[in-house]
């Protein structure tokens, strides 16, 4: 196994345990004990989890944040299967907003041969997935570079979304609570989520499993704004069912093994 793939199963355990040892992993992955405390050590430093002695653990904070590069890892196949239903309810000749996030990153992977499509995005990553898109024109946003989501943010980009008017809106959630609303650890990111909702005649939220019954520390919005959601088949049924009884359409995909 690649110390990329183990460390993405590392990621995956302690999501579920909130904790781990350094002894299970060794007898988990049959590698030595050096090899998992180089694992934890990149890790620690991506900002993911905090080394305790023994193990590893979740930073216990509200306003905690993984960077953009440990988040495209997690959960990965969950949301490659999200991605590739989003993009199958683009229509051609529409426009839309693809927000920033791991999750929405896979929708700019499957829409590369839509016809003139319209992609307004505050995401460089979203921009540059989509850089040599013969049917889509790309609008990016503008605004400060927030390094941590790489996420365009701030006044500028404030202002260009008062601007416009889309078909749909794609939202990325860091952390949802049905029927108690939406969070993300940014303040500044909150204020985007906030107009990115206004300007879409339909919103779809996105997001695996591991964002259900996080409460992150800035509230973004009631869960019932969005029309429709896009989730794995491992979100526990009673969050899907206070989403329906919402009136939230829910779109449940089966990741591939």
């Amino acid at each position: 196994m690649l110390p990329d793939e183990r460390r993405s199963k590392i990621l995956e355990l302690l999501e579920k345990e909130r904790s781990i040892k350094v002894n299970d992993l060794v007898k988990l992955f049959n590698v030595t004990g050096a090899t998992i405390r180089r694992d934890l050590e990149a890790l620690e430093k991506e900002g993911f989890l905090k080394r305790t002695h023994g193990g590893a653990i979740l930073p216990h904070s509200f306003s905690f944040e993984p960077l953009f590069t440990t988040k495209k890892r997690q959960n990965l196949k969950e949301k490659m299967a999200i991605g590739k239903k989003a993009a199958e309810i683009i229509n051609d000749g529409e426009s839309i907003f693809i927000e920033a996030g791991s999750t929405t990153l896979q929708i700019a992977k499957n829409i590369k041969n839509k016809h003139d499509l319209t992609v307004l995005t505050n995401s460089i990553e979203v921009a540059r997935e989509l850089l040599n898109a013969r049917g889509v024109e790309v609008i990016l946003t503008g605004g400060v570079l927030r390094k941590e989501t790489i996420a365009l943010i701030g006044p500028l980009a404030e202002r260009v979304l008062r601007e416009f008017r889309v078909d749909k809106v794609f939202l990325g959630i860091s952390g949802i609570i049905p029927s108690k609303g939406m969070y993300t650890a940014s303040i500044a990111e909150s204020q985007i989520k906030k107009l990115i909702i206004e300007m879409g005649k339909e919103i779809i939220g996105v997001a695996d499993h591991s964002k259900f019954g996080k409460e992150c520390f800035s509230f973004v919005a009631p869960t019932n704004v969005m029309h429709k959601i896009i989730i794995d088949d491992n979100v526990p049924p009673h969050y899907i069912e206070e989403l329906k009884k919402e009136g939230i359409e829910v779109i449940t995909v089966h990741p591939e093994e």
